[in-house]
């Protein structure tokens, strides 16, 4: 029979069945071939057919085709992880602060959304601590390039109607750093799942980890969510370098302007129109060097695969100037870029 997988774990996954049980299932055979390769075989979302064994139990036998996939690099397993399937919706939930806000995270949930080609809204929470200035001024350049804002607090009820309007027939992922209220977001919009929440880190001012593992949640309306962990890091490795700009869309309406065209990275090229775009105003200072860091990230990973091929000789050399080497060139011809590249420390500043 068809079944809907609610969450995966190592290789047990429970599975929602068309008779409405949901099973403990395992894999028939090792993995399925298809997914070869990557961190997990199977993904919150993906549709399955089983054969019921006994007691609640049953083998997949196979994985239909997913529409879609939202998913990051897994860098302990050093593979592509899936972390959900045929999703309808990408939701980065930040606050505004207590932890800070941090829009680099955004660019970064926003990125993976945009490359899978999914639509992407922020809820940002807890507005009743007050938005900074800085902030309101971020939310608004998202806004600009398209991206839905939902200003919210769960704490006092501000906000919850619209995002649950919104999502209503929807399977969204929900995916945003620890400490966010991202636990609180979902048991205010499925009353009585009580997912279990904690308070901030006052010491190191960000959140602890409470949801260990994604699953996905249905609702009586037919509105499924598909809860995530809180990440306080978003390693980017498996995009090409050449498509980044395509996930930043004020990046790419600027193509057309770039003497190079689409082949034209937007790191300092001659006759690169960004740079003026930035100089004036029109995109964004800060975006533009989340674009510059990501795709440094993405050019070391490429540089990376290469040498495990062996196209690269087997030079011994720091992953810094592995970056220099492949996509660095362009970075050492305008000033931003160059400062941008040299204040990169290990790329430790996934989410600030």
């Amino acid at each position: 029979m068809k079944g809907l997988v609610l969450s995966a774990t190592l290789n047990t996954f429970y599975v929602l069945c068309e008779d409405n049980v949901v099973r403990l299932c395992s894999i028939k055979g090792k993995r399925i071939q298809s997914l070869s390769g990557t961190y997990n075989c199977l993904a919150s979302g993906d549709s399955v057919e089983i054969v019921p064994t006994d007691q609640g139990k049953g083998l997949v036998e196979k994985l239909y085709p997913r529409r879609n996939v939202f998913g990051r690099y897994n860098e302990k397993g050093k593979a592509e992880q899936a972390i959900a399937a045929n999703v309808d919706l990408v939701c980065c939930v930040a606050s505004v602060c207590l932890p800070p806000f941090r829009p680099r995270f955004i660019d970064r949930v926003a990125v993976l959304a945009e490359y899978s080609s999914l639509p992407f809204v922020i809820i940002v929470n807890k507005i009743d601590l007050g938005i900074a200035d800085e902030v309101t001024t971020r939310l608004d350049g998202y806004e600009k390039l398209g991206y839905k804002v939902f200003r919210i607090s769960v704490k006092d009820g501000i906000g919850l109607d619209s995002v649950d309007n919104f999502i209503q027939g929807k399977l969204s992922v929900f995916a945003g750093q620890s400490g966010v209220g991202k636990s609180s977001l979902v048991n205010a919009l499925f009353p009585g799942l009580k997912r279990t929440t904690q308070e901030v880190s006052v010491k190191y001012n960000r959140g602890k980890h409470t949801t260990t593992m994604a699953e996905l949640l249905i609702r009586d309306d037919g509105a499924k969510i598909v809860d995530t962990p809180g990440v306080r890091r978003l390693a980017l490795r498996s995009i090409p370098p050449s498509a980044l700009s395509s996930c930043f869309p004020e990046i790419l309406a600027q193509e057309a302007f770039c003497k190079l065209g689409s082949k034209c990275t937007h790191t300092g090229e001659d006759g690169c129109s960004v740079p003026d775009a930035v100089d004036i105003g029109e995109i964004n200072l800060d975006r533009y060097e989340s674009y510059l860091r990501i795709f440094a990230e993405l050019a070391e990973a490429e540089t990376w695969k290469r040498k495990q091929q062996g196209a690269l000789g087997r030079e011994s050399v720091s992953r810094k100037e592995w970056v220099r080497r492949s996509g660095g060139k362009a970075f050492r011809q305008n000033s931003l870029s160059r400062n941008t590249l040299e204040n990169l420390d290990g790329f430790s500043d996934y989410d600030e």
